[in-house]
């Protein structure tokens, strides 16, 4: 029997917003110590982690996958209290439409996998999380909430990603 690996479907961020988010990120583990933050590239995740053991068959499905282009916003920064930091995405239409709609596909072909969402679809792009001290988050939230962020970009394709060697590597096949 295979082997099942760690995935999960998400947006990443292309160049150079990639960098410029991954250089915050780095920034604020030296800072605050919040390690996890850097085991996976600047993304939005849109299936969250799941184990599968077909990684041929999530690749076709993920490229199969068609979705129209629309232009993705980043603006500023927001928080889920006490355990996470990020960049906020302007959520539009068609987030939602592209979330919803790439769930119920990849949820029907994968029923196994479905699993009780407990919070709303909520974009966003972590730039800090769990694995601090409360008073670390604290300092760091106060530190972002007042700071501006601007960026944007076109979204293209969905990507998949694994976990390998304890880090998230994007599957470009």
């Amino acid at each position: 029997m295979p082997h099942n690996h760690s995935y999960f479907i998400a947006i990443t961020l292309p160049e150079p917003i990639h960098s410029e988010v991954e250089s915050l990120k780095k920034k604020i583990y030296e800072n605050y110590h919040t390690r996890s933050v850097l085991k996976s590239p600047a993304h939005i995740t849109i299936v969250p982690p799941f184990f599968w053991s077909n990684e041929n068959e999530l690749i076709e499905m993920v490229n199969s996958f068609y979705f129209k282009e629309f232009p993705v916003h980043l603006k500023n920064y927001g928080a889920f209290p006490p355990s996470v930091v990020y960049v906020d995405v302007v959520e539009d239409k068609n987030m939602l439409e592209l979330y919803t709609s790439f769930n119920q596909y990849f949820y029907n072909r994968y029923p196994s996998l479905k699993k009780r969402h407990p919070y709303p679809f909520h974009p966003h792009v972590t730039v800090g999380n769990r694995d601090w001290k409360k008073e670390d988050f604290t300092r760091c939230w106060n530190e972002m909430k007042d700071k501006t962020y601007d960026a944007g970009f076109t979204f293209g394709k969905l990507s998949l990603l694994k976990l390998t060697e304890s880090k998230w590597q994007i599957l470009d096949k």
